[in-house]
Order: structure tokens, then sequence, then C-alpha cells
């Protein structure tokens, strides 16, 4: 088994992405990527293929222009193999027997390199909870510049009239896309009547808002626990700029949705809402719903002369940590009995495993199978910072 570059697969999102991302991994000015604003980036997902290239300044070394459809299928690129096919000849070499007996023969993990505006108030099912249609989807997100979101329910509400609010939004929103549907309403009057709307039940009256300092790490992965990103252009212009590790549901799944921000489209068609099922499931102690309870702070690993390792992040499905190199005269190196998803935050590297070495600048990733054991990186820059996901 030799290490390989992932090749990231990025969405465009023209509403909500931006640059950010792009211009991390020095894309900006690549054909078909120039202009397009991304809002997602899938940097280790079961679908990735990973380059048989060795340097992701190398030409031919390029991402894959995605949607939120074909994203979820297979696809194939010139010069690589997909994470797939190769856990498929031996799982337990490219995962590790930890990771298949818990798992099985398959990528667990969902990575993502996000910039995002607001989303919807939603939440996943506590973990461990069986249900024939939810599936829990443990998340935890590194944030990268500051953000704004919603985290828990504030402390005294009246869950009821919280519930009552959104429902009564909803129904006034149904009556709104039906008018549109029917063409009886424009939608630039729609819009304004749902912006009305929202001033009357005002559902963020209910939750937590919460600024994120850059490098705070927010852990999600109990579930159960309100969640949405917030957007404010004036104080966060890029939105939520963040790292996601989750483990790999789909939406469809595992995503409970209570209120939509008034999103509302030209012919008037709503996003489904799953009103009861978000209260139903809701965690609703003080303790789950107080944002500093899942805001994690980093345990020191080892620190030597110009090396710090830190684990920002420890849970039961997934852990990450993060290496920061000043100078190039040390070298980080671990050994392993499980896969490594290896991020270059910043600068850029060299990482050995076996007979193999990858070249990584910033914003690129590196998959090291399991049965590599050990790998090394080598810093190339003054400052170089690395998050380790396994």
């Amino acid at each position: 088994m030799r290490p390989y570059l992932v090749i990231p697969k990025l969405i465009e999102q023209p509403t909500w992405g931006g640059t950010y991302i792009v211009e991390t991994k020095a894309w900006q000015d690549m054909p078909g990527l120039s202009g397009k604003k991304i809002g997602q980036s899938y940097e280790l997902y079961e679908k990735s293929n990973l380059s048989l290239l060795t340097d992701t300044r190398d030409p031919k070394f390029t991402g894959e222009l995605s949607d939120n459809k074909s994203v979820e299928m297979q696809s194939a690129v010139p010069n690589s193999i997909s994470i797939s096919s190769l856990i498929s000849k031996d799982p337990e070499a490219v995962l590790g027997s930890r990771i298949v007996s818990s798992y099985g023969a398959v990528m667990p993990l969902l990575l993502k390199f996000t910039q995002a505006l607001g989303n919807s108030f939603q939440l996943h099912i506590p973990d461990g909870m069986k249900h024939p249609k939810w599936k829990a989807k443990p998340e935890s997100w590194y944030y990268f510049e500051p953000g704004l979101i919603t985290c828990g329910v504030r402390k005294g509400v009246d869950w009821d009239a919280y519930k009552s609010a959104v429902t009564m939004l909803d129904a006034k929103m149904q009556e709104i896309s039906a008018a549109v549907r029917a063409k009886t309403m424009s939608f630039a009057q729609a819009k304004s009547d749902i912006a009305g709307l929202i001033a009357t039940y005002d559902p963020l009256q209910y939750v937590n808002t919460v600024r994120v300092p850059k490098e705070t790490l927010i852990d999600l992965s109990p579930c159960g626990i309100h969640h949405s990103w917030e957007e404010d252009l004036r104080s966060i212009p890029l939105g939520n700029v963040l790292y996601e590790i989750q483990l790999n549901r789909m939406d469809d799944e595992s995503t409970i949705r209570a209120y939509d921000k008034g999103k509302i489209k030209p012919d008037g068609t709503l996003r489904p809402l799953q009103i009861n099922e978000y209260f139903e499931f809701a965690d609703r102690r003080q303790a789950a719903n107080d944002p500093q309870t899942h805001m994690r702070k980093p345990r020191l690993v080892r620190k030597d002369d110009g090396m710090t390792h830190e684990r920002i992040l420890e849970t039961k499905y997934y852990s990450m940590d993060r290496v920061r190199m000043h100078g190039t005269a040390g070298d980080f190196s671990e050994s392993i009995d499980t896969f490594r998803h290896v991020f270059v935050r910043a600068g850029s590297v060299t990482l050995t495993a076996g007979d193999h070495t990858l070249a990584v600048t910033a914003g690129h990733s590196a998959f090291i199978p399991a049965s590599c054991r050990t790998y090394v990186v080598h810093p190339l820059d003054t400052d170089t910072e690395l998050l380790i996901s396994y």
C-alpha cells in the first residue's frame, strides 16, 4: 500500500458559496473554476477518488466540479483510483481492522471544507437511538475563520411556544407557496410577506445565537442538539468557513428541520420540514443546550522545538489532531493501525510512507492506508499546519 493525494469534489453554490476554498487551494485561476462560487469541497468520503499523481502542483492534478446530486455518485477520473475499489481489494489493509469491525468495508467518514451562509434550524436524532427512518449523524466543526451559529435552545424557553411559533409560520408559508404556484401571488410579494411573518414569529428568539472565534472546535457528535449556521455579511462577510468531520450520512436520512429561514423558490416550492420530529428528538437537558458544552479545548499530545501536536477532537466515532510546525528542520511522524487523512491547512509539505513521497500544498490532502504503518511529514515552509483525521 502507498499514500495517495485526494482529489476533492467541489460543489458550486452560486447563492451562498465563495472563493475562499479555491483560493486556499491556489486554484482560483484554474480553467473551469475561475469566477465560480464554491460552497463545499468533499475532502474525503466513500465516493472519493485518489490520484496516482504525486504533487498537488502538477497541472494535471485538478478537482472535480460537482453538484449536490452528482456528488452522491461514483465518478471516474483519469490517473486515479476510487477509494471504494481500493477498499474492496483489502478492507483491513486500507481502513484498519478496528474500522472494518465497526463499520464494514466502507469509508465511514465524510470530511468537508465549507464556505456557507445561513442554513435551516435542524438536528439529528440522539446518538444510539434506533429509528425506522432516521439515522444519527455525529458531526463536528473546526472554524477556519470567525463564524456565527445557533446552538442549543435558550435556557428557560417555553418549548410549546417555540413549537407553536414554527408550526404557525410553516402553515403561513404553505399558504404563500400555494398562491405562488397558482400564480395568484408574485414571487416578489411572497418574499415581502415572508419577511413580515419571520419578524412576527421570530424563531431566533428561542435559540442561542453564538459568535464562533477562529480555531474553535464545536462537537455535535452526541446529536439531538439544535444547530444552524447564520449569516451577517457585515461582521462575517466570508460566511461560515469551517472544516467538517462527520459520519458519512446523507441529509435525507439524518437531517430533521423545523425552520428553513423563509426560503422559497421562484416557482413556490418549499423544502419539507419535520417540525413534530424536531421537537420529539430534541435533547432538552440544560447542559445539552449550553453552547459551551460543545466547544472543545485542545489537549497537548507533544511539544518539541518547533512543533506542537494537539488533539483537538476525540469521540468514539472519529478524532482530529492539529500539528503546527515552525521552521523546516524537524519532521512529524506517526505510527498508525487505522487510516489517516492529512489536510494541509497552511504551508506545504512532503509526506512519505513506504517507498512513496507526495508533495502537498495548502488546501490539499493525502490519504494514508492503515497498512502503511508509519508516515513522515516534512515541512517545506516556515509555518505549517496539519489537520489529521481518523
